[in-house]
C-alpha cells in the first residue's frame, strides 16, 4: 500500500471521528492496536513452519461448538461445510442442487430421496437412510438441550425409511422452501453409529478435522474417501486471530493465504503477487431493538430512531465500496427477488420532537457491541447521532459469548448485530427473524410480536407460486420496517485478498457455501507437472 494514500484516508477518517464530541480520536485506537499487533508477531515469529501444500486461512473466535445440532454462528457454519455434507447444497450460482442425494422429487408436500452409493463417514461406516432420519430426528424431537434450530424440521410430519438408501419426508402443510431449508448447516448429517455409540459427531465432509487448539488453531487434513471432487490441496489450517491488524499483518507475511478486507477499510492492498476477489454478500447490519422493553415498546421511539441516525454520511466516510443502506431487512436482490422498500430519511428534528413528546426521562440507554475496533468505531457515530437527538446513550462492549447470551434473554435494550442468509430466500431474512416464536435463541432478538407478519409468512411457505409469494414478502417487508423493531443499517459487501500461492478459489455469497476441495496451490500443479 502507497503510504500517501494510508495517510490521507486516514486524515479523512480522523477529521469525520474529531468532529463527535467525546469521541476518541482513530489515532488513539490505532495506536493501541499496532502495540497488541507486536505483541501477536513476536509470538508468531517462533512459529513452526507452514506447510505448502495445506491452505492458510482465520477466523476471529473459536467455532461455539462443531455440531449441526448448535450451529447458529457464522464462524461454525464454515468449518461444519469443510466436514459434513447435506441432502442438498448452494451451487455459487445460488442454485440449489444434490449433494448427499443422487436423485428426489418433490411436490411441495413429500419428499423422496435416494441417497448415493458408497458414501463413506470418516470413521468408516457406509451412508445410510438410518443416519439421515437420525441426524434430522436428533434436531426435531430435541428437548433440554433444544436445539436453536429446530424450528427447521416442525412442519415435518414423519419421516419414512423406504429402502436402505432411500426415504420419503411428508410434511404437515406445503412448504415452497423446504430443500432451500435443508441445504442449512443445521441440516449437515451426521453418523448414527458414531454417535450412539461414542457420542461422537462425524460427517462425510471433504476433510476431516485433526487437532482443535482452543485459541489458537484448527487443522483440517483432505478426507481420502471423498466421494465428490477429491481435494487438490493436503489440509486448511484455520488460526484464531481476533484482530483485523493481526491478520493483515500475517497475511502480508505470508503465514496466511486469505485475508478479509475489514469492511470499514477504504485502501487495498496493492502488490502484483496478489489477487482480489470482490462479492456481495447476502447480510444485513442491524441494531436490534428489544421490543419488550422501555421504551422500546413504543413504535413511535423506535422508527424516530430510525430518522436520528445519518446512515448514509456514516456509509460515505468509513465504508468500503459495496456496501448500501438498508431499507428494511431483506437485501436488494436475493435470488430472483426484488425488494421495493426505501430507507428512512435522516430527519433529525422530527426524531427530536418525537423523543421530546414521549417524555422518556433521563434513563440511559444501552447499546450492546461485541468487542471489535470496527464495531466501536461504528457504535461511536450512532451513539453521537442519538445523543444528538436528545437521548443519553452508552456503549457496552462484550466478549461474543457473552453479548450472545444475554441478548437471547432479552437482558439488553439495543444490540448491534449483522445477519448472514442460511440460503438464498427472502423468507431467510423474514422468518426467522421476526416470527414471533423464534424470539430470542431462533433468531429473533428484538423479541418482535405482530400477528399479521406471523400470518403472511406461514402463508407465503405453502404458496408454491414464486410470484404470489414474492408479493407476500414485500407486503411483510412493508409492515416490519413501518413497524421498525430494527435500527436498519446497511447491506455488506466483501472483498477478500488471496496470497500468489493460491491459483484457485470459489467465493460464495452464503457463508457456509465454500467445501474446500475447490481450492488449488501452486505447489500442487507443481507436482502435476512433474
Amino acid at each position: 500500500m502507497k503510504r500517501s494514500s494510508l495517510t490521507t484516508k486516514g486524515k479523512k477518517l480522523n477529521r469525520f471521528a474529531d468532529s463527535i464530541p467525546g469521541h476518541r480520536p482513530l489515532w488513539r485506537i490505532l495506536i493501541c492496536s499496532t502495540i497488541i499487533l507486536l505483541g501477536a508477531l513476536l509470538i508468531s515469529c517462533g512459529r513452526r513452519e507452514h506447510r505448502p501444500d495445506f491452505f492458510y486461512t482465520y477466523v476471529q473466535s473459536d467455532p461455539a461448538r462443531l455440531d449441526p445440532f448448535s450451529s447458529t454462528d457464522v464462524v461454525s457454519g464454515r468449518i461444519l461445510a469443510h466436514l459434513f455434507n447435506g441432502l442438498f447444497r448452494i451451487d455459487p450460482d445460488g442454485n440449489l442442487v444434490p449433494d448427499l442425494a443422487e436423485g428426489y422429487s418433490f411436490n411441495g408436500i413429500e419428499l423422496t430421496i435416494t441417497l448415493r452409493k458408497g458414501v463413506h463417514f470418516h470413521s468408516g461406516d457406509l451412508l445410510n437412510a438410518d443416519d439421515v432420519i437420525f441426524s434430522f430426528e436428533r434436531i426435531r424431537r430435541s428437548e433440554n438441550p433444544t436445539s436453536p434450530r429446530k424450528w427447521v424440521f416442525a412442519n415435518i410430519q414423519k419421516i419414512l425409511k423406504t429402502g436402505k438408501r432411500s426415504l420419503a419426508i411428508r410434511l404437515k402443510k406445503p412448504s415452497s422452501t423446504f430443500l432451500s431449508l435443508l441445504t442449512m448447516p443445521t441440516c449437515f448429517i451426521i453418523s448414527r453409529e458414531s454417535q450412539q455409540k461414542h457420542t461422537a459427531v462425524i460427517g462425510t465432509g471433504p476433510f476431516i478435522l485433526k487437532e482443535w487448539k482452543q485459541d489458537e488453531r484448527l487443522v483440517l487434513v483432505r478426507n481420502p474417501d471423498y466421494f465428490g471432487r477429491k481435494p487438490q490441496i493436503r489440509g486448511i489450517v484455520y488460526k484464531i486471530i481476533p484482530e483485523d491488524l493481526t491478520a493483515r499483518f500475517e497475511f502480508l507475511n505470508g503465514r496466511i493465504d486469505y485475508f478479509e478486507l475489514p469492511y470499514l477499510a477504504k485502501v487495498t492492498i496493492q502488490r502484483p503477487d496478489l489477487r482480489t476477489v470482490e462479492i456481495p454478500e447476502l447480510s444485513v447490519h442491524y441494531i436490534a431493538l428489544n421490543t419488550e422493553r422501555e421504551p422500546f415498546t413504543s413504535r413511535s421511539f423506535r422508527r424516530a430512531l430510525n430518522l436520528a441516525i445519518d446512515r448514509e454520511a456514516i456509509l460515505k466516510s468509513l465504508f468500503s465500496r459495496g456496501f448500501r443502506r438498508a431499507a428494511g431487512s431483506v437485501p436488494p436482490e436475493v435470488g430472483t427477488y426484488r425488494s421495493t422498500q426505501t430507507p428512512y430519511p435522516y430527519q433529525p428534528d422530527r426524531a427530536r420532537k418525537i423523543f421530546d413528546e414521549l417524555r422518556l426521562g433521563d434513563r440511559p440507554l444501552s447499546l450492546f457491541i461485541k468487542s471489535d475496533h470496527q464495531v466501536s468505531l461504528i457504535a461511536q457515530l450512532i451513539q453521537h447521532y442519538l445523543n444528538s437527538a436528545g437521548l443519553r446513550v452508552e456503549i457496552r462492549e462484550m466478549e461474543w459469548s457473552a453479548l450472545k447470551a444475554a441478548t437471547i434473554r432479552g437482558r439488553y435494550d439495543m444490540c448491534y448485530f449483522t445477519w448472514h442468509a442460511d440460503y438464498p430466500e427472502p423468507e431467510n431474512f423474514l422468518f426467522p427473524l421476526f416470527f414471533s416464536h423464534n424470539r430470542g435463541a431462533g433468531g429473533n432478538r428484538s423479541f418482535y410480536r405482530n400477528r399479521e407478519v406471523d400470518r403472511m409468512l406461514i402463508t407465503a411457505q405453502r404458496i408454491l407460486s414464486r410470484e404470489k409469494r414474492f408479493d407476500i414478502y414485500r407486503r411483510t417487508e412493508r409492515l416490519i420496517t413501518d413497524d421498525a423493531p430494527w435500527i436498519f443499517l446497511w447491506y455488506g459487501s466483501k472483498r477478500i485478498i488471496l496470497s500468489g500461492k493460491v491459483r484457485a478459489f470459489q467465493a460464495y455469497q452464503l457463508y457456509h457455501g465454500m467445501k474446500g476441495n475447490e481450492i488449488v496451490l501452486s505447489d500442487q500443479r507443481a507436482e502435476r507437472k512433474r
